[in-house]
C-alpha cells in the first residue's frame, strides 16, 4: 500500500500556485507594457508631418563656385555670381554665402523627376542682368533672367518656359538652397513661426526669411508663382512655378455612376508652343527687422466665414424660414431670425426655371409667378448677398436657356459666381463647370457665355472628392486587423502634428472625445492636416479652365441638432477658427427640408428656422460684431484676394517699406500684421488692435497708390 505525504503534496501545490501566480503577473505586466507601448508609439507616430516634396534631393543642389570664368554683378547689399554652367551663388560683399543654388526642377506625368537644365548658355545682358538659357530634355526651353538693382537689395527672377511638346506637369519649380537657416516662416494663415519649426511647410504664396543682418534673405507675397514649399532642416525652398495640387480640377464624364469615376485633370496640359511666365523677388542683405504680412481678410478681422448655399429642395416657405425666421414673414425688414435678421451674408445659388412644380423653387415657374424673384430682390437690396445660378435648372439646359439665365442674373443681381448642380451622376446638368461647360465641342458649352456676361468664380468639388477618395477609414483598418494603423489614423484624423506636440496625452484624449462627433473641422485651411498639407482656397488652372477662378469647399455642412451640445460645440469651433486665423467656406443645403433639420415646424405647422441653428447664426454675428470673424461672400472675398495679389512691398535701404497698390481700384480696409505697434503710414489714419505678439493695422489705399510705412522708435 502506497502512502502519500500530504504535507509534501501541499507544498508542491503551493509552489505551483505561486509559480502560476508569478506567470500570470508577468504576463499581465508584459501585456500592460505592450498596451502602453502601443498607445505611446501610436500617439507619437501621429506627430510625423506628411511630406509633399520630392523625397530624395540630390546632395549637389548647393555648390561653391570656383573663381574662373564667373560672371559677377555687385548690388547694394550682395554679390551675384554665375558660372558658365548656369550655377548661381549669392554672397555678402565680404564673401559669406547667402544662397548657393537656384536649380530648375521638373516632374512630368509618365516621366522621372529631373534636376537642372541641359545645353546651358549664360549671357551678361547688361550691368544688371544675367540670362541663363537651357533645355529640359525634349519638353521645354527655359529662360531664367536674374535682374539686380543698384539702389535696392532686391534680385528679380523671371522665368519663361516654352514647351516644345505636349506636357502634363505635376511640378515645375526653382529649388533655392540657402546657406543660412530659416528665422521666420510666414504661414498660409498669416501667422509666423519663429522657432520650433515644422519639418516641412506648404506656404501658399506667403514666404520665409533666412539668416540675419547682412547675411539674410527674404521672399514674401509671391503672386506670380504657384506656391512655396519649405524643407526646413535642409534650408531648401521649392518655388513652385506650377504644381498639380495648387489647382485641382476634375470632370465627370457622361454617363457615370459616382465620384470614383471623376477624371482628375488637375495637371496642367501645356501644348507645343505654349509659353508660361513666372517671376519672384529675393530681398537680400540688410532688411527691415520686421516684415509686414498681408492679412487674408480686411478691416482688422482675424478669420473669415463664408456660407455657400446649394439651392436643392428649396421653396418659398423654406427660403423665408431660413432667411427671415419664419415662412409667415414676407418682408426682410420684418425678419425675426435667420440670415437676414443676423445680417449674415450668403453666396446663395438659385434655379432659373422650375421643373418641380413647387412654389418658390425657381425664379421663373410653371405658374409664371414671381415669389422667389421678389424674395431675392429683397436680399439683393440689403447689399450683402451674392446671388448666383445653381445651373439654370434641375436638368440639362439648352443653349437658349443658358444664355437667357446667365444674362438675366448678370443684369438683375450683378452675378459673377456660379455653383454647379446635378453633375454627380454624369447624366444631367452637363453644362456644369465640371462636366461639358468648358468643352467647345459640346452642345452644352457655356464658357463663352460665362465670359460674355462676366461670370468669374466657380465652385470646385474636386477637393471634396479628393478628401472622400483619400479618407482613411478607422473601421476598415480594424476589420482588416490593422489595429496599430487604425489607432495612428484616429489621432491623425482629428489632430495636426503641431497640436499633438502642444498637448500632453491627457489633454489630447479629452479634446479627442469632444471632437469625435465632428470629424471635419470648420476651417478650409485644414490645420488638422498639418502645415505641409496643400490647401488652396482659390486658384486658376493654367490650361484647363480658361482663366476662370475656382474656389473650394471641404465637406457638406450638417449640424447634429439631436444633441443639446450643438451650439456649444459650434462656439468652440468658431473660437478655434478665430484663434487659427482660418477661413471657412461652407457647402450647405440650408433651404432643403430634410434630415438636417435646419428648418422645423412650429405648433401651427408653419416652417420656422431651427432654434439651435438660429443660435449658431447669432454666435457668428456676435463674433463679427466683436471684430474677430469676417462674414462675407465668395464674390466679395475673391475680389479682395485678387486685389491682394496686386499689392507689393518695396524694402528701402533706410528700413522703411513702400506698400504699393497696383490695382486700378482702391482697397478698403487693407489689413497688415506686424510684430510691433510703433508704426505710421504717411497720409493715412490707421486703425489697429493688439493680438498676442502681433498688432493688426488696417487702412484704405487708393487705386495705384504707394504709401510708406515707417517704424517709430
Amino acid at each position: 500500500m502506497k502512502v502519500f505525504d500530504k504535507s509534501k503534496n501541499g507544498t508542491l501545490n503551493n509552489i505551483f500556485l505561486k509559480s502560476r501566480g508569478r506567470l500570470i503577473l508577468w504576463i499581465s505586466i508584459l501585456i500592460f507594457i505592450f498596451i502602453i507601448s502601443f498607445l505611446i508609439s501610436g500617439y507619437y507616430s501621429a506627430y510625423k508631418e506628411s511630406s509633399f516634396l520630392p523625397l530624395n534631393n540630390p546632395t549637389n543642389l548647393g555648390y561653391l563656385l570656383s573663381d574662373s570664368k564667373l560672371i559677377e554683378i555687385k548690388s547694394q547689399n550682395f554679390k551675384l555670381l554665375v558660372d558658365q554652367n548656369g550655377k548661381i551663388n549669392i554672397k555678402t560683399h565680404t564673401g559669406e554665402l547667402i544662397l548657393s543654388g537656384l536649380t530648375f526642377y521638373s516632374k512630368y506625368q509618365g516621366k522621372k523627376e529631373s534636376y537642372g537644365l541641359n545645353n546651358v548658355r549664360v549671357q551678361l545682358l547688361n550691368d544688371s542682368t544675367i540670362l541663363i538659357n537651357g533645355t529640359n530634355g525634349q519638353n521645354a526651353t527655359v529662360n531664367l533672367s536674374l535682374i539686380t538693382h543698384k539702389q535696392s537689395s532686391k534680385l528679380d527672377v523671371l522665368i519663361k518656359t516654352v514647351y516644345n511638346s505636349t506636357t502634363l506637369v505635376e511640378r515645375e519649380a526653382i529649388v533655392a538652397v540657402f546657406d543660412v537657416p530659416a528665422t521666420e516662416v510666414y504661414l498660409k494663415n498669416r501667422k509666423v513661426d519663429r522657432d520650433n519649426f515644422e519639418p516641412e511647410y506648404w506656404l501658399n504664396k506667403e514666404g520665409v526669411r533666412f539668416g540675419s543682418n547682412e547675411r539674410s534673405a527674404l521672399i514674401y507675397h509671391t503672386s506670380d508663382i504657384s506656391s512655396l514649399q519649405l524643407k526646413t532642416a535642409e534650408n531648401l525652398l521649392f518655388i513652385n512655378l506650377d504644381y498639380i495640387l495648387d489647382h485641382p480640377y476634375g470632370i465627370v464624364p457622361f454617363p457615370k455612376s459616382n465620384h470614383e469615376n471623376l477624371i482628375d485633370q488637375s495637371a496642367a496640359n501645356f501644348t507645343e508652343g505654349t509659353v508660361r511666365n513666372n517671376s519672384f523677388s529675393l530681398n537680400l542683405g540688410s532688411l527691415p527687422a520686421i516684415t509686414p504680412r498681408l492679412m487674408a481678410v480686411p478691416d482688422g478681422f482675424l478669420a473669415g466665414y463664408i456660407f455657400t448655399e446649394h439651392a436643392d429642395g428649396g421653396n418659398i416657405q423654406t427660403h423665408r424660414a431660413v432667411y427671415f425666421g419664419s415662412e409667415q414673414v414676407v418682408n426682410a425688414s420684418d425678419a425675426i431670425g435667420g440670415f437676414v435678421k443676423h445680417k449674415i451674408p450668403v453666396t446663395k445659388s438659385v434655379f432659373y426655371i422650375d421643373s418641380t412644380g413647387s412654389k418658390g423653387s425657381a425664379i421663373f415657374e410653371k405658374q409664371n409667378d414671381s415669389l422667389l424673384m421678389n424674395f431675392l430682390d429683397q436680399l439683393n437690396a440689403t447689399g450683402i448677398y451674392d446671388i448666383c445660378l445653381h445651373t439654370p435648372e434641375n436638368s440639362n439646359s439648352n443653349r437658349s436657356v443658358l444664355e437667357e439665365s446667365i444674362r438675366f442674373m448678370k443684369n438683375r443681381y450683378n452675378t459673377i459666381t456660379w455653383i454647379d448642380h446635378g453633375f454627380f451622376y454624369g447624366v444631367i446638368n452637363r453644362e456644369a463647370f465640371v462636366a461639358e461647360g468648358l468643352d467647345s465641342n459640346s452642345i452644352y458649352y457655356a464658357a463663352d457665355l460665362w465670359k460674355k456676361y462676366d461670370t468669374r468664380y466657380f465652385w470646385s468639388p474636386q477637393i471634396e472628392f479628393n478628401r472622400i477618395a483619400s479618407h482613411v477609414s478607422i473601421k476598415a483598418n480594424i476589420k482588416k486587423f490593422k489595429f496599430y494603423r487604425a489607432y495612428v489614423n484616429l489621432w491623425k484624423n482629428f489632430f495636426s502634428p503641431r497640436e499633438l506636440r502642444e498637448m500632453n496625452p491627457l489633454q489630447a484624449i479629452k479634446e479627442l472625445i469632444r471632437r469625435f462627433p465632428n470629424e471635419y473641422e470648420s476651417n478650409s485651411l485644414l490645420p488638422s492636416k498639418g502645415d505641409s498639407y496643400p490647401t488652396p482656397l482659390y486658384w486658376q488652372n493654367p490650361t484647363r479652365t480658361n482663366n476662370f477662378y475656382s474656389w473650394a469647399t471641404d465637406f457638406v455642412q450638417k449640424f447634429d441638432f439631436h444633441s443639446h451640445n450643438v451650439v456649444e460645440n459650434e462656439n468652440i469651433a468658431l473660437k478655434k477658427l478665430v484663434n487659427d486665423w482660418g477661413i471657412f467656406i461652407s457647402h450647405g443645403y440650408y433651404v432643403q427640408n430634410d434630415d438636417s433639420e435646419m428648418i422645423i415646424k412650429d405648433n401651427k405647422g408653419n416652417f420656422i428656422i431651427n432654434h439651435y441653428f438660429d443660435k449658431i447664426l447669432e454666435l457668428i454675428a456676435q463674433k463679427r460684431d466683436e471684430g474677430e470673424l469676417y462674414t462675407t461672400t465668395v464674390r466679395d472675398l475673391l475680389n479682395y484676394w485678387i486685389k491682394l495679389d496686386n499689392v507689393s512691398f518695396e524694402y528701402l535701404p533706410n528700413g522703411e517699406i513702400d506698400i504699393i497698390n497696383k490695382n486700378n481700384e482702391p482697397i478698403k480696409g487693407l489689413s497688415i500684421a506686424l510684430r510691433t505697434d510703433h508704426i505710421k503710414i504717411e497720409g493715412k489714419t490707421l486703425s489697429n488692435k493688439k493680438v498676442g505678439d502681433d498688432s493688426i493695422f488696417w487702412f484704405d489705399i487708393n487705386a495705384n497708390e504707394t504709401v510708406r510705412l515707417k517704424f517709430i522708435d
